[in-house]
């Protein structure tokens, strides 16, 4: 049975006693290079290139939060930081950034999760920025059918030329200073053994891992007329006894080799195995509209999309037009990239003024304001989406509730800043069971 998201639920680890000295140091993730392992970077991140600078750099013992920013950060400080460290203030899908990592797959699932401010907020026991540098952390497990408390120190990797700023190697801080997505980043490095081994994965897990709910994946045809199929992952040493393959299983896949497949997920799909065009966009926009996480990620370097690389999607709009006498609709997709850069050059880019003024249906429509560069975030046509972009991964997780963030900050400012941890409107007990019985992994 699933515990509901509650305070109470939060043990932490029992195997470190009460710290000595007022900050905390988590033994059995020590800040050494062990815990970091052989990453190999992203080939996507137009960063990659100073991954193997940034190992030769690493600060010994790393750093911590109030270290890197604020009126207590010296050394250590990052370039052109203002401010101090918190915790929370503005959960955003927007201003989430992934490192040298290559944790696209699960960075962009942070994003996605970040849709609702609560969700991210409920995964943590502290509210705000630890005194000692404890934190809990819930993440779920799928093949435990349980969530597990995963306790980490905020010690995070950090690198620094001598006489020069220094820079977090992995997950970056929010804009405003929020380090919940190096926090979480860490507890799923931790509770699989190392950062490296969370170099390379799928959306669809690291989402179940977030959230405790089943995720459908799609594999998107770029044919016109063609038929897409849903499907999702299962992890073992070959096809007859693969399990679920949540993230723990990564584990045992670089120990044991073991592989990877899929199976048929149409109990997600009204039982479907060939799902039409017109299915798929508007089942889109039904689970976005009803609250659930979408990513997707890439088939191909297409006019600024970037191969191999897992992106989120924010919204999709149908905009009504009439030319020539015939109404017609434009399908528009907002999409973000987790390196916050590389973005659609391709029709509706973000100052193609051409296709803007073409449509002023859809100009009104997005909101968008033509020649505003949106740090990754970009419109794109459906038609032109299928191109690039070969996966779609829906996390049915609605039922977490929670209100959703706005683009508008103002707004977003008032929605959030007063939300609480605890529980979640809705959530009930046992929703693998309905994944258990649909898919048949067990």
């Amino acid at each position: 049975m699933l515990p509901a998201l509650q305070e109470h639920d939060f043990k932490g680890s029992t195997k470190n006693p009460k710290p000595k000295t007022p900050l905390f140091e988590d033994a059995d993730f020590p800040a050494e290079n062990s815990s970091i392992g052989g990453v190999t970077g992203d080939s996507a991140n137009p960063l990659a290139s100073y991954l193997k600078e940034m190992l030769k750099y690493v600060v010994p013992g790393w750093a911590r939060p109030r270290q890197v920013i604020g009126s207590q950060a010296y050394n250590y400080k990052l370039f052109a930081s203002e401010g101090e460290p918190c915790l929370f203030k503005h959960v955003s899908p927007r201003d989430i950034q992934q490192g040298y990592l290559g944790d696209c797959w699960m960075v962009s699932s942070f994003s996605a999760l970040a849709e609702y401010p609560d969700r991210v907020r409920a995964l943590f026991k502290q509210k705000e920025l630890s005194v000692d540098g404890r934190y809990d952390v819930r993440l779920y497990d799928p093949i435990a059918e349980e969530w597990k408390v995963i306790t980490i120190d905020d010690r995070l990797p950090y690198w620094k030329k001598p006489g020069k700023h220094g820079n977090l190697c992995f997950a970056k801080p929010t804009k405003e200073n929020e380090f919940w997505p190096c926090l979480l980043e860490k507890a799923v490095a931790k509770f699989v053994k190392s950062y490296h081994r969370i170099d390379g994965g799928w959306e669809s897990v690291a989402m179940e891992m977030l959230t405790g709910k089943p995720s459908l994946c799609i594999s998107v045809s770029p044919d016109v007329g063609g038929t897409h199929a849903p499907y999702a992952f299962r992890c073992g040493k070959d096809e007859e006894s693969a399990q679920h393959a949540t993230v723990a299983m990564r584990i045992e896949s670089y120990d044991a080799n073991w592989g990877y497949f899929t199976q048929d997920a149409s109990t997600f799909s009204d039982g479907e195995v060939e799902l039409t065009d017109e299915w798929v966009w508007e089942k889109l926009k039904e689970w976005n509209h009803a609250g659930h996480a979408l990513a997707c990620n890439t088939r191909q370097n297409y006019k600024g999309i970037l191969a191999n690389h897992a992106y989120t999607l924010l919204r999709m709009l149908d905009v009504p037009y009439t030319r020539d006498g015939q109404d017609k609709v434009l399908r528009m997709i907002h999409v973000r990239n987790p390196h916050m850069t590389n973005e659609w050059f391709g029709r509706f880019h973000d100052d193609d003024w051409e296709s803007w003024n073409a449509y002023p249906e859809a100009l009104k429509a997005t909101g968008h304001k033509v020649g505003v560069k949106d740090n990754g975030v970009f419109w794109m046509d459906w038609d032109e989406y299928k191109q690039g972009f070969s996966d779609i991964a829906v996390n049915f997780s609605a039922e977490l509730g929670g209100k959703r963030y706005t683009d508008t900050s103002s707004e977003a400012h008032r929605v959030h800043e007063a939300v609480d941890f605890g529980s979640l409107a809705g959530v009930k007990n046992g929703p693998w069971n309905w994944l258990k019985i649909g898919l048949g992994y067990w």
